[in-house]
């Protein structure tokens, strides 16, 4: 793998309605904290971020200031090429390695590279199967 490593990643419950969204990003904005990649869902009572930034610890301070649940979680953060069967393949490793993946997203510009975010039940061996 081109750059495998064990991050943190903030998860954000909302409210869920409408203009959250701009709400969350403005404040990460406003605080001067950059988005690396962003995972999104939504329930009919609340709304939940799944954040990678680049100060995790601004992006949580300013994000309380709203009243909002913050908690960092650990997650491993694997660079692959932009190319077909890619992901198939981190997925077939891990797989492989009996690692079952909880959560996972992905971030690309349409660069020659793609972060894949991905939450499993054993990311210090996770890391050791990618890197």
């Amino acid at each position: 793998m081109q750059d495998v490593k064990i991050e943190s990643e903030l998860e954000v419950v909302t409210p869920n309605e409408p203009g959250i969204l701009g709400r969350v990003l403005g404040t990460l904005a406003n605080a001067g904290v950059n988005l690396r990649a962003m995972c999104v869902t939504s329930c009919p009572e609340e709304g939940r971020f799944r954040l990678l930034t680049s100060d995790n610890k601004k992006a949580e301070a300013a994000l309380r200031t709203l009243g909002y649940k913050v908690k960092s979680l650990p997650v491993l953060t694997v660079e692959i090429s932009d190319r077909i069967g890619a992901g198939a393949e981190v997925g077939a490793l891990l797989g492989n390695a009996v690692i079952d993946v909880e959560t996972a997203y992905a971030s690309s510009s349409g660069k020659s590279s793609i972060l894949l975010v991905l939450q499993t039940t054993a990311n210090k061996k996770a890391y050791e199967t990618l890197r």
